[in-house]
């Protein structure tokens, strides 16, 4: 029987400590992150994230699917109308956290909840939770960490110039779980990554940045991981960001280097056959048109609605910003009115949105699933 706990009410819930695995990790896990090695529990506790879903749908503006159309023209620099919104191609995909519109009461309590996240694993015996209720603990904690470093030092505009002690944020060891300090990249590409053979998982990792995977309106759980973690996998490879538009060459987002060793041994092979199980459309055949496959597409501007301007303080009162998906993101603004570039924003959401209900195709990708006759290269979903 499956006992269901809130994650914060763990030390009363389960009188348990952390114990070391039975066995060692496997695929090369390196000894220092021994206490992490991936459950073979079919089932156990299950942690509750509730606080984190309430949290998420208070800051998170979801924007909806990409139309794979670039954006007409640039926003104008110079001049009495300079715009401090981002140029990028990719400037109306991807959700967008609300950082400017978040108080004092915001960031504590994602400080709070990242620390009680953080200590878990010394409150239960990591071990008895199943592989995918750990999976779902890794991606929560590595997202709130990064959306808690971007709110305590907002305003941030790009994210690969983000520094924390003179390191990335992503390799500085912002974290300690059991007493071993972890960076960003370890929980993804040291734990996560080098566990879990499945390229799904990439997908649920926010990097902070509109050129990366989605963040969602709700939180990663045991039940939900794969579901959300193919859909939102499914959103970025049918994006720009995702799959470029070359006409002689795959141009792909720099993700998938970085997940090549784990995932993508034979590069160009693998990583097409696993494109083609998520691509639809304009996308699929641009995986299946052939070339040289060029992971070149990045976006690092922050994933928010006015891109780290410092130009946006003052103003009094509350913004409410109507969600793509008809739920409001509220809370006390820091900007009387939006940006330009923020209105920009919201008026090609609500165009795109209005496109998809005429035509009929508003709501989430369809995943394509590709046969295969090789059962070698058929998995079952609970070995993943």
């Amino acid at each position: 029987m499956i006992t269901k706990f809130p994650f914060r009410a763990a030390a009363t819930a389960l009188a348990l400590c952390l114990s070391a695995p039975a066995a060692m990790a496997q695929n090369g896990l390196a000894p220092e992150f021994a206490p992490f090695a991936r459950s073979n529990q079919a089932n156990g506790p299950e942690v509750d994230y509730e606080v984190w879903t309430g949290l998420l749908r208070d800051i998170v503006l979801d924007v909806g699917l990409s139309d794979r159309d670039p954006p007409a023209g640039r926003p104008i620099l110079t001049g009495t109308r300079i715009n401090t919104g981002n140029t990028s191609r990719f400037r109306f995909e991807g959700n967008r956290v609300v950082y400017h519109t978040m108080s004092d009461e915001y960031r504590d309590a994602i400080s709070e909840y990242r620390r009680d996240l953080e200590t878990l694993p010394d409150r239960i015996d990591f071990s008895r939770l199943s592989s995918d209720e750990q999976l779902a603990y890794w991606i929560n904690l590595h997202n709130v960490a990064v959306i808690e470093q971007i709110a305590i030092n907002y305003p941030v505009t790009r994210l690969n110039n983000f520094r924390i002690n003179g390191q990335s944020v992503y390799d500085a060891p912002i974290l300690t779980v059991a007493g071993v300090p972890l960076s960003l990249n370890d929980i993804r590409l040291r734990i996560v990554f080098s566990q879990w053979n499945d390229p799904l998982v990439m997908y649920g990792f926010f990097n902070g940045a509109i050129g990366g995977p989605n963040i969602l309106r709700h939180a990663y759980t045991g039940e939900n991981v794969w579901t959300s973690l193919r859909n939102n996998g499914a959103e970025f490879v049918n994006s720009l960001r995702g799959v470029g538009t070359a006409q002689h060459e795959l141009e792909v987002s720099v993700i998938y280097e970085d997940a090549q060793p784990y995932f993508f041994p034979d590069w160009e092979r693998d990583l097409r056959e696993h494109l083609t199980t998520l691509a639809v459309d304009s996308a699929y055949d641009q995986v299946r048109r052939g070339g040289r496959v060029d992971a070149d597409v990045e976006a690092w501007e922050i994933a928010d609605l006015i891109n780290g301007s410092s130009r946006c303080t003052g103003g009094a009162g509350d913004l409410t910003i109507q969600s793509y998906s008809g739920n409001g993101v509220r809370g006390p603004s820091m900007c009387g009115t939006l940006p330009q570039h923020a209105v920009e924003l919201m008026t090609e959401v609500q165009v795109r949105r209005l496109e998809l209900i005429r035509n009929g195709t508003y709501g989430r990708v369809y995943v394509r699933d590709i046969p295969t006759d090789d059962p070698d290269t058929e998995e079952d979903e609970s070995q993943r």
